[in-house]
C-alpha cells in the first residue's frame, strides 16, 4: 500500500494549510498535470517517485512472498540489508530522529525520548488517535518537510545552493523528463492483502468477518471449487486493513474481473475503524472470557471508538496549549528565489580558465610568425648541439690497451705475461730494420 501511495499524487484534505497545495510549490505544477491528469488543483505538495530499487531489512513484511510478488509487479527490485545493521539502509534511519525533531515533539502529549526533553503536564494534554496523527503526519510532509532545504540536495546547475526535496525533485524532472504510470483500479487490487477464502451461501469469511455482494453476485460462485489445485480450490480475495469494511474477490474463472464485497455488519460501526483495532477487541473479548463472534467484536469497536472519542474521564488543570512552530498561513505567494538576481548575458560569460598543467613530451609551441594558418615557413628544429666547441677529430688517439687481464674466478688480478715478438728470416730481419721497408711477414 505504501508503494501505490508513491504511484500516485497525495490529495489535499479539508482544514489543511493552503501552503500544501502542489499549485504554489517549486514542484512542475503545470508539466506534472500535462502529462497526468491525475494532477489537479487538491494534489498536495508531494513529488510522485517511481522506485526502482528498495531497501529492505529483514522484517516479515518485506519477506514474504506477497511483496515479493508486488515488487516483480512493479518491475522493483529488491536488495536485502543485514541483519541489525542500521548502515546498510542511512537514508531511512536518518529520517526516524527527524521525524523525531521537527513533527513529534510538537504533536500535545509527547511523551519524549527521556525524562529530560519531556514536557510539563503530559497526562492532562488532549490526546489523538492514529488516524489523526497520520492525517498531521502527512500534512506536514507536505507543508514543511518537502519544502525545507537539506544540505545533502544539491544540483550541478547551483553547486552553492541547498534545494528542498520539491526543488531537488523539479530539476530532475527538467533533465529527464517525467513518465506517468497511473495503476487501475484493477492493479490496485494485487497491492492489497492477499487472502484465499471459500465462498458459501452466507458469502466469504475475512478475520472473523462475514462479506457479501450487494448484487448477489457470490451466490452464483455458492459451492465451486476455484480450479486451483495449489491453493486446495480456494479463491482469491484482498482487503485493505485501513478500510476493511470492503474487500473484493477475485472471478478468474468468469468475467476477469474483482467482485465488491461488504462487510454485512458494517452499519454498527459509523466511525472509521481498521484491522488492528478489529484484533484488539477480539483479544480483549477472549481475555475476558466472553463468545467472540463478528456481532460482538463490532459492538466492541463501537464501544472503543466512543471511549477514544471521550478521552480519559479525568483531567486535572488546564489544557496546555499547542506549542509548535508558527506558521505563516496567510502568505500563499511562494518566494521566487531567482527575483533579485540581476540579468546575466549569456554572451559575456567566458569559460572558466583551465589550469597551467604542462603537458608530457609536448612539441615546442609555434610562434605567431609561424602559425599553421600562416603561408610562411615554419621555424627550424633547433640543434641540441649549438653551441658546442668544434671538435678535431685527427686529434683523436685510441685509448690505450689495458695492460690488466680480466680476474680469473677465484684468482685475483694480476699483469698479463708479455708476449715476444715474432721470429723473422735473416732477409726479413735486415727489411724490417730498414726505414720504409717493407712490413714483417708472417713466420714460415
Amino acid at each position: 500500500m505504501t508503494l501505490a501511495q508513491c504511484f500516485s499524487p497525495m490529495p489535499t484534505r479539508p482544514g489543511w494549510s493552503p501552503l500544501t497545495a502542489a499549485t504554489v510549490s517549486a514542484l512542475p505544477f503545470a508539466d506534472l498535470r500535462a502529462a497526468a491528469p491525475r494532477f489537479t488543483e487538491a494534489t498536495a505538495a508531494r513529488p510522485v517517485i517511481h522506485p526502482r530499487t528498495i531497501i529492505v531489512d529483514q522484517g516479515s513484511p518485506y519477506v514474504s512472498e506477497h511483496f515479493e510478488s508486488v515488487c516483480d509487479f512493479l518491475g522493483i527490485s529488491l536488495r536485502y540489508a543485514r541483519k541489525d545493521t542500521p548502515p546498510d539502509k542511512p537514508l531511512g534511519e536518518r529520517f526516524f530522529p527527524t521525524l523525531a525533531d521537527r513533527f513529534s515533539q510538537y504533536i500535545p502529549g509527547w511523551t519524549g525520548r527521556s525524562h529530560q526533553v519531556r514536557g510539563r503536564g503530559i497526562e492532562r494534554q488532549p490526546l489523538r488517535t492514529i488516524n489523526e496523527l497520520q492525517e498531521c503526519a502527512e500534512e506536514w510532509v507536505a507543508l514543511e518537510y518537502q519544502q525545507t532545504p537539506h544540505d545533502g540536495l544539491r544540483s550541478p546547475f547551483l553547486p552553492g545552493r541547498a534545494l528542498s526535496p520539491n526543488e531537488m525533485y523539479a530539476h530532475l524532472v527538467a533533465m529527464t523528463g517525467y513518465r506517468p504510470r497511473p495503476l487501475s483500479p484493477e492493479d490496485s487490487r494485487h497491492l492489497l492483502i492477499p487472502v484465499w477464502v471459500k465462498v458459501t451461501d452466507k458469502g466469504i469469511q475475512i478475520e472473523n468477518r462475514t462479506y457479501q455482494n450487494p448484487k448477489g453476485r457470490l451466490r452464483a460462485l455458492a459451492g465451486l471449487p476455484s480450479g486451483l489445485a495449489e491453493r486446495n480450490d480456494r479463491w482469491q480475495a484482498a482487503y485493505d486493513p485501513y478500510r476493511p469494511e470492503v474487500a473484493w474477490l477475485y472471478d478468474h474463472r468468469g468475467e476477469g474481473d474483482w467482485i465488491r464485497c461488504e462487510f454485512i455488519h458494517a452499519h454498527l460501526l459509523a466511525n472509521p475503524w481498521t484491522q488492528y483495532m478489529w484484533d484488539e477487541c477480539r483479544l480483549r473479548e477472549q481475555e475476558a472470557g466472553r463468545a467472540v463472534d463478528e456481532i460482538t467484536l463490532a459492538l466492541a469497536l463501537r464501544e472503543r471508538r466512543v471511549r477514544s472519542r471521550k478521552g480519559p474521564s479525568r483531567r486535572t488543570g488546564p489544557i496546555i496549549p499547542f506549542l509548535g512552530r508558527p506558521l505563516d498561513v496567510e502568505n500563499t505567494t511562494p518566494e521566487d528565489p531567482y527575483e533579485n538576481l540581476p540579468q546575466v548575458d549569456l554572451d559575456t560569460i567566458t569559460a572558466y580558465p583551465s589550469l597551467p598543467v604542462p603537458g608530457r613530451d609536448a612539441p615546442p609551441t609555434p610562434t605567431a610568425a609561424h602559425r599553421p594558418d600562416d603561408t610562411a615557413a615554419p621555424a627550424p628544429t633547433p640543434d641540441p648541439y649549438a653551441g658546442l666547441a668544434d671538435i678535431d677529430l685527427s686529434t683523436i688517439t685510441a685509448f690505450p690497451d689495458s695492460s690488466i687481464t680480466r680476474r680469473p674466478r677465484g684468482g685475483s688480478m694480476r699483469p698479463a705475461p708479455a708476449v715476444p715478438p715474432p721470429k723473422l728470416p735473416p732477409g726479413d730481419r735486415e727489411a724490417a730494420a730498414e726505414p720504409g721497408g717493407p712490413a714483417p711477414g708472417p713466420p714460415e
